[in-house]
């Protein structure tokens, strides 16, 4: 996925733990050439890069895989040292298991759960000191982390039936759709994910140099998960990132290509939580944050390139999508 950007409510949650500490958040930012007026705007987007270096330094600079947002830290190195250990199960069931022993040992703050009822999974994640992390980032995160690790280590893209949270629907939900492709339920009575028990039995299929290489990379290999993410919505940008005929295509032409009806295709996409719309929303989105910081266009030549028929109608889209207007987002990137 090209051009991809993150909230930037995951910059401020992430920084709660380091501002805690007395950390000097306005130099951290500025070594990630990163604005600090830019994140505290709602709707602002961060690049790829300057997110997953923030991420590296929070981690490195307090030695802490958690980032601050647990009473102890833990120590940097552990997800290595447990992957080290799972990689050589035999099956998922184990990998879970073995995990979930290392976090008793490492953390008394994070507990991690595996139930069987069924036919279905329930991984579930509990923070006993949820006050240390006020914008469920630390939970909604180690979340993810499991549910793509698990499935990376099986070479299997593990398909979630439903979410749980026990916090309420967030602001940024319109995030969720990349990070928990399925539905989602809120205050609930435990922060689970939920998957087909037929899982558990597949081998671990990766290798112990795979897993250092993973580890090297990370987070970006957990941040970035579209290889084996073969969901509706992330085929429609796919075409359209594809698509190379000035503009966007219309909904005609990308049901067209995959091979299915307008209808069929607004209707699936609507069930994965999307729309046409929105997916054509987010790419211009992201296109013009990276136009705008990364390449020497003027306004005009960016609403020509995205498909819009004046400058003014993008500027009350960009506005729109990320509370600023180009220019004054041009201005705090610069």
């Amino acid at each position: 996925m090209k051009n991809l950007t993150f909230s930037s409510h995951y910059a401020r949650a992430m920084l709660q733990g380091y501002r805690a500490q007395g950390r000097n958040v306005e130099r951290l930012l500025a070594s990630c050439d990163i604005d600090p007026d830019l994140i505290n705007q709602p709707k602002a987007r961060l690049r790829t890069g300057q997110f997953i270096q923030l991420f590296r330094r929070i981690w490195r600079e307090l030695d802490d895989e958690f980032m601050g947002l647990t009473s102890s830290p833990c120590r940097v190195g552990h997800f290595h040292l447990m992957g080290s250990l799972v990689v050589h199960s035999t099956n998922l069931e184990e990998v879970i298991r073995q995990s979930i022993r290392c976090y008793r040992l490492f953390s008394d703050d994070i507990e991690i759960s595996l139930m069987l009822q069924g036919d279905e999974v329930e991984l579930s994640l509990t923070h006993h000191h949820p006050e240390l992390d006020p914008d469920n980032f630390l939970v909604e995160w180690l979340l993810m982390v499991w549910h793509r690790l698990i499935g990376w280590l099986i070479g299997r893209k593990i398909v979630l039936s439903h979410a749980s949270f026990t916090h309420p629907l967030p602001s940024h939900f319109d995030e969720y759709r990349f990070i928990y492709p399925c539905k989602c339920l809120f205050e609930q009575p435990r922060s689970s994910i939920f998957f087909s028990k037929n899982y558990l039995s597949m081998p671990v299929t990766r290798s112990p140099k795979e897993l250092d290489e993973f580890i090297l990379s990370s987070p970006r290999d957990l941040l970035i998960w579209t290889d084996e993410d073969d969901s509706l919505s992330t085929r429609v940008r796919g075409l359209l990132e594809g698509f190379d005929e000035g503009g966007l295509p219309n909904l005609d032409w990308v049901s067209e290509q995959l091979h299915t009806t307008s209808y069929t295709l607004s209707r699936k996409l609507k069930a994965e939580g999307t729309s046409y719309q929105k997916i054509k929303d987010n790419l211009r989105r992201d296109q013009a944050i990276m136009m705008l910081t990364r390449q020497n266009l003027s306004i005009g030549d960016i609403s020509s390139q995205l498909g819009f028929a004046e400058p003014g109608a993008f500027s009350r889209a960009f506005k729109h999508w990320t509370g600023v207007s180009p220019l004054a987002y041009r201005k705090q990137e610069g």
